[in-house]
């Protein structure tokens, strides 16, 4: 009996060193939001203990929010651009600032649980000083260009948003150089905006002084932009209805019509989709359009197509010249420009899943034919032997298999054509 109870009492003791070494999880419970309450957003704040002639003691106050242990308020003088931070494990604060300044203020939440913070609105607001006392206009909130971008060299619209409690902003001076701070002043204007000239390969600054009534100024930030040559790019889409909407500017013709080469193609949801009936392993059809181009001129081809992939298949892009009705069960006119085939060595691109523009997907496994008119960003420049008599080519897009299928579908859409500037 006595030999029995050392048993138990052993497995006890292994049984609570077990439970005891097992690993405890901590879930993560981040705080929320918090919402502004007091001081108001853009107000005139007339409440609070006044210090000295100089400054005041303001009540900030916001909501308490969920898993919120403490919080980290946020005050910026806008006419200095200094900055404070109070911690508070309540949901007000009382700090003392400036008179007759304007500030900005935000809130960041904080959980003992958590290492996430959760960051507030910023509110702006005016500490009001004597009652006969004119305020300074807030500082000019730069719009465009915005902080480190790009423009086209030239004419350049400088533009800001401009605000004063007094209502009796009467101009604004605007700054401008290639370097920081700017000291050059480009124009003084009377609205949010003032035009200059600006040089490819130059960077730059730029500021704007708000001026009151009475000669009150102040100073806004810095933003600094760049200033580049033109970009030469694709102009307008030649292809009609290239988002594949079904707006009748497509033929379509299947080029195989025995009833084992039946299909379920057609236009789905902003896209073509080519799809064999079920059981059929032997199709082929196309979509075509006549586009008006001119020789001698360059243009980009591009087009979206999407698969879950597929056996045994194509889908081929050509620029004829011969008329789709002439060219019986099949259209090979020219070659190729472009395929995404599923057939084995150097046609094998359309095996796996593909999602993408179709000069990327046919890199994957799908050379381009030595004879395309296409380069591998896309770019085709045709001759006057490429263009049918009317000075145009035939878009044609095809699709089939041979023993093989499509799976879900071969999708295509966003199809362009457009003339490189």
């Amino acid at each position: 009996m006595k030999k029995l109870n050392y048993i138990f009492i052993a497995l006890f003791i292994l049984t609570a060193g077990m439970s005891c070494g097992e690993d405890s999880v901590t879930e993560d419970f981040p705080p929320a939001k918090a919402t502004l309450s007091f001081p108001e957003n853009n107000s005139d704040c007339y409440e609070g203990t006044i210090v000295s002639a100089t400054e005041s003691e303001v009540t900030f106050r916001w909501s308490t929010t969920e898993n919120a242990d403490s919080y980290t308020l946020q005050i910026t003088n806008l006419d200095s651009g200094t900055s404070q931070s109070v911690a508070s494990k309540t949901a007000e604060t009382k700090v003392t600032i400036r008179r007759a300044t304007a500030f900005s203020w935000s809130v960041i939440s904080k959980s003992n649980s958590s290492s996430k913070t959760a960051m507030s609105d910023t509110w702006k607001f005016y500490n009001a000083g004597s009652p006969d006392q004119n305020h300074v206009p807030n500082p000019a909130t730069l719009v465009s260009p915005g902080a480190d971008s790009k423009v086209k060299e030239g004419t350049v619209s400088l533009e800001w948003d401009g605000s004063d409690l007094d209502n009796d902003i009467v101009s604004y001076e605007v700054y401008i150089d290639n370097f920081n701070p700017p000291i050059t002043l480009a124009g003084t204007s009377t609205s949010n905006k003032l035009e200059v000239n600006v040089v490819e390969d130059h960077t730059y600054y730029w500021q704007v002084i708000t001026i009151d009534a009475i000669g009150n100024k102040s100073t806004s930030e810095v933003f600094n932009f760049k200033a580049e040559e033109e970009a030469v790019g694709p102009s307008a889409n030649l292809v009609l209805d290239g988002e594949m909407n079904d707006t009748g500017e497509w033929n379509y013709k299947q080029m195989w019509t025995n009833a084992d080469n039946n299909v379920e193609h057609g236009y789905e949801n902003g896209e073509f989709k080519f799809k064999s009936a079920d059981g059929v392993t032997h199709s082929n059809a196309v979509l075509w359009q006549e586009i008006e181009v001119e020789a001698g001129k360059t243009y980009n081809f591009s087009a979206n197509i999407r698969s879950e992939g597929t056996i045994n298949s194509w889908l081929e892009v050509y620029f004829g010249k011969q008329s789709v009705e002439s060219s019986g069960d099949d259209y090979t006119e020219g070659g190729a420009e472009v395929f995404v085939k599923s057939f084995g060595e150097n046609e094998n691109c359309g095996i796996d899943a593909f999602d993408g523009d179709i000069l990327a997907v046919a890199s994957g496994g799908c050379p381009l034919p030595d004879d395309s008119l296409l380069d591998t960003d896309g770019n085709v420049t045709f001759s006057a032997a490429d263009l049918t008599s009317d000075g145009t080519i035939i878009l044609v897009i095809k699709a089939g298999n041979w023993d093989g299928n499509f799976s879900t579908g071969v999708f295509i859409d966003n199809v362009e054509l457009k003339e490189v500037e």
